[in-house]
């Protein structure tokens, strides 16, 4: 991110300072989760974050928009949905750096992966790269949209474990040597990464031809994008997706990331939903609401697994 607003002190105090200490902290922590096995990283940072996470500003952010989606919810109800929240936070970055053994040691399950392959359910799930596209059925690509909820990370793990083309998305951070870090993902992913903004919209394009899958976390508030319902209250929503699946021909499947039993994940993909080429303007919006009902549906069932601190109604709950 530029720093061309800050003056020369500020800037030269972030390049060399600041964000060389930020990143040195990260590579200790990744470091030291390298030292443990994959039970352990998670529960001792599902653990850390549950006692920490209650104690930063985003908790009191986190409980507004919980209250505001879900009024229904009492205090005690709130503070328990909050804690398990933190805690799968913490878990998700315990688990960051071992998406590969998890995948490789069966913590990530995928249920409906027979829809990737254009089937109509009654063949037998998909196992691995030799039951792929690749052998003589026809590459379709497509839109694979999932939300910050379980560990979404998984949901990146599809590419790897069938042996398919994805590509996706990242907001690059204010630090730059963090960044870099953090998009070495890529390689574990075995995908091809944009950065938000136009080169995200290319990419998408580009990914969808070649008959790759684009993977997209969608519930967070796009500035933007279109108001569109969440929870009862308009939510800027992106929508590009839509429009590029509805030129491009190529389905929208859904990917709902739900943790079980500590480090246990499981991905279920939904059956592909197709826009017409032709879908108007009216025609897009509704796909767009569907998604955000689909989404709302997820997080009630498990509503200690979504990301509540992010600002997802922008400037409405600001005070």
């Amino acid at each position: 991110m530029s720093l061309s607003y800050r003056n020369l002190p500020a800037r030269l105090f972030y390049r060399f300072i600041l964000w060389p200490a930020e990143t040195l902290l990260l590579a200790v922590v990744l470091g030291f989760i390298a030292l443990l096995n994959i039970r352990g990283a998670s529960f001792i940072f599902g653990s850390l974050f549950a006692l920490i996470g209650p104690l930063t500003p985003w908790h009191r952010r986190a409980e507004q928009q919980l209250q505001w989606a879900i009024p229904t919810l009492n205090a005690d109800e709130r503070a328990t949905i909050l804690k398990g929240m933190w805690q799968n936070l913490g878990r998700n970055i315990g688990e960051y750096p071992k998406l590969e053994a998890m995948l490789k040691g069966g913590y990530i399950q995928f249920h409906g992966l027979e829809h990737l392959q254009g089937n109509d359910g009654e063949n037998a799930p998909i196992d691995g790269p030799e039951n792929g596209p690749e052998n003589g059925q026809e590459k379709k690509g497509g839109f694979i949209i999932g939300a910050h909820l379980g560990n979404w990370e998984a949901l990146a793990m599809i590419g790897p474990h069938l042996g398919l083309k994805t590509g996706l998305i990242f907001r690059p951070l204010n630090n730059p040597y963090i960044s870099f870090l953090l998009n070495r993902r890529a390689s574990t992913a075995e995908a091809d990464i944009y950065q938000k903004g136009r080169e995200a919209a290319m990419g998408m394009i580009s990914t969808v031809r070649k008959g790759g899958y684009m993977m997209i976390l969608a519930d967070q508030q796009l500035r933007e994008g279109e108001e569109v319902a969440f929870f009862g209250h308009p939510a800027k929503t992106a929508i590009a997706h839509f429009k590029i699946a509805a030129k491009s021909g190529v389905p929208i499947y859904y990917a709902q990331t739900i943790r079980h039993d500590g480090c246990q994940i499981q991905v279920k993909l939904s059956a592909p939903v197709q826009l017409a080429k032709t879908a108007s303007d009216t025609e897009i919006l509704a796909a767009a609401v569907e998604m955000n009902k689909n989404f709302e549906a997820w997080i009630r069932a498990n509503p200690e697994q979504w990301l509540w601190p992010h600002r997802r109604w922008g400037k409405a709950l600001r005070k």
